[in-house]
């Protein structure tokens, strides 16, 4: 038999504040996941009856993975009954088209969720391919799993003759199911089942940011159902407001039911036209009008225009009161929201006026971000690649070889993604939350021409893409003057450009770069700040950046593409 399941150092119950899920039982607990775990396929195993295809369906559903039923397949190959299959060509067929169709499956490279026969852990080599996935056994006993088939179910399944037989053939395979996977009870509803599944392959520890005395709690696996938890716990002595989105008071979902005791104020203003000296006026005596004192909270939902505005209120109003934030976006999770950095715009420059302030909690529902439109998904997935270019080569191939996958949706690879980039983040920004040793000089990789052409093209060109620009003309003045591997950088380009929609956003007129650039907030004594990379994982700081170089470096990506 192969070895147990690798990825149990993952589970709902190492956080205190997550109540214990009782329908799962694992065999083994080992250490955190390898960097694959997100990118295996899931398969359920477990008796007839178990309810392994209705499960499946929904667990798809939830992860938006393609879902295989292998018998099903099996007879569509065959295109016979599974009773004629064994009665005309025999057990031992069946089990070689089994055990080939398993094989197939877990070769093929979108990771899916697969719901398999029965019997399929009668086979060694199908249980070594079972022990190196994300394997799940519905556990159910003979009585309850005999209960469920129908007369017509138990025609149609050739080794359900009699219950005597039926209950001696589960037994002898109890154990191998057993070795095969983590447990969970089928004697649950398939969707508890499904979301007790969820739980267990989507959490997450929570990471702490820890700095001047105070700690942020970054939750990266914050369903509803633990926000309910949470804000029992912390809400049950205080006042508290909350700060939406204005499209948030047309479509009431589970948060907006949890939190309609609270008074509400809606941004008037929408992404960056939301920060403005106005909208932080109008929040402010909303605040006041709600009563909130410093010791009651400001629970702000929304992307990073959002949470940049409640920050920056929170920080302000009586000095400051406490501040949760719960990004929708992916851009949100990975960065505006985890950064400690609250801002607003002024004189169309982004970002001129504003403080740092850590948040006492930060909230991520990867089931929310499941749902973003492509466009942000892309914005938020540029910044995780930019991350992983600065402090995780292994993280960038991931994002790499695994997008056409994430931008379809994946929520288990998203979900791993937005956790390592927020985690990274996190560390740096730990150790200079107030930008004072030049640490975090480092996160603005692709920001310094980014930016510019995010003013320049507002409000048309989003963060995300004119970052995505920003980072390949980084990449190419990094070739040029840093000996960054030219071959690394045209993949690394390829990427950003993917993201990036397919194609660049045009870049501005030479002279409108350098008047941006002169509004840079990495300007110090007159000098620009600019990151580069010597390679993955080891960024560069240029203290005094010749602007035309970068001019030079555009020019150069863009002499054989056409921007969009």
């Amino acid at each position: 038999m192969g070895a147990s399941v690798p990825f149990f150092g993952k589970g709902p119950t190492l956080d205190p504040i997550l109540k214990d899920h009782t329908l799962f039982t694992p065999y083994s607990r080992g250490q955190a996941p390898d960097r694959a775990y997100p990118e295996k396929n899931i398969f359920l195993t477990g008796f007839m009856g178990a309810g392994k295809t209705t499960v499946g369906r929904l667990l798809a559903q939830a992860l938006n993975r393609p879902f295989v039923d292998m018998d099903a397949e099996l007879v569509k190959l065959h295109n016979k009954s599974i009773p004629r299959i064994f009665s005309e060509l025999g057990e031992a067929h069946f089990r070689q088209a089994e055990a080939t169709l398993l094989k197939n499956l877990n070769e093929q490279d979108q990771p899916k969720v697969i719901a398999t026969g029965g019997g399929i852990v009668q086979s060694e080599a199908n249980c070594e391919i079972l022990t190196g996935a994300l394997t799940f056994f519905l556990n159910i006993s003979a009585e309850e799993a005999w209960k469920r088939l129908s007369e017509d179910d138990k025609d149609d399944r050739p080794l359900a003759s009699s219950f005597r037989d039926f209950k001696s053939l589960l037994a002898k395979r109890q154990g191998l199911y057993q070795k095969c996977g983590a447990a969970f009870s089928a004697a649950a509803g398939p969707k508890e089942i499904s979301e007790a599944i969820l739980d267990f392959v989507l959490w997450q520890e929570p990471v702490i940011l820890g700095a001047e005395g105070r700690s942020s709690r970054v939750r990266t696996y914050a369903p509803v159902s633990l926000m309910a938890e949470l804000k029992k716990e912390l809400l049950a002595s205080n006042k508290a407001m909350v700060l939406m989105d204005h499209h948030f008071r047309d479509t009431p979902d589970e948060f907006n039911r949890l939190f309609a005791d609270l008074p509400v104020y809606y941004a008037k203003g929408a992404g960056e036209a939301a920060k403005t000296f106005g909208e932080v006026g109008d929040l402010l005596l909303a605040m006041s009008e709600a009563g909130l004192d410093r010791s009651d909270y400001l629970v702000v939902r929304g992307g990073g225009s959002l949470t940049d505005l409640g920050a920056l209120a929170a920080g302000l109003f009586k000095r400051g009161l406490k501040l949760i934030l719960v990004p929708t976006t992916v851009l949100a999770a990975v960065d505006a929201s985890i950064g400690a950095k609250a801002a607003v715009n002024l004189a169309g420059a982004k970002n001129q006026v504003g403080l740092f302030y850590l948040p006492e909690e930060v909230w991520i529902d990867p089931l929310v971000l499941r749902s973003v439109p492509d466009n942000l998904k892309r914005d938020g997935l540029i910044e995780a690649y930019k991350t992983a270019l600065l402090f995780d080569p292994l993280l960038a191939e991931l994002i790499s070889r695994q997008l056409t996958n994430l931008l379809s949706g994946d929520l288990l690879i998203l979900s791993q993604i937005v956790h390592d980039a927020a985690r990274l983040k996190i560390e740096l920004v730990a150790k200079d939350l107030r930008e004072e040793l030049g640490l975090r000089d480092v996160l603005n990789l692709g920001h310094t021409y980014g930016h510019a052409v995010e003013s320049y093209h507002a409000p048309n060109v989003s963060h995300g893409r004119a970052v995505a620009l920003g980072l390949a003309v980084a990449l190419v003045h990094s070739v040029k003057r840093h000996g960054f591997d030219e071959t690394a950088a045209k993949n690394a380009i390829h990427i950003c450009r993917l993201l990036a929609g397919g194609a660049f956003p045009s870049p501005p007129p030479e002279k409108e770069v350098l008047r941006l650039l002169s509004f840079d907030k990495k300007i110090r004594q007159g000098r620009l700040k600019f990151v580069a990379l010597k390679a993955p994982g080891e960024a560069v700081l240029e203290t005094n950046l010749n602007p035309p170089d970068l001019l030079d470096a555009a020019k150069e990506l863009f002499k054989n593409q056409t921007p969009s």
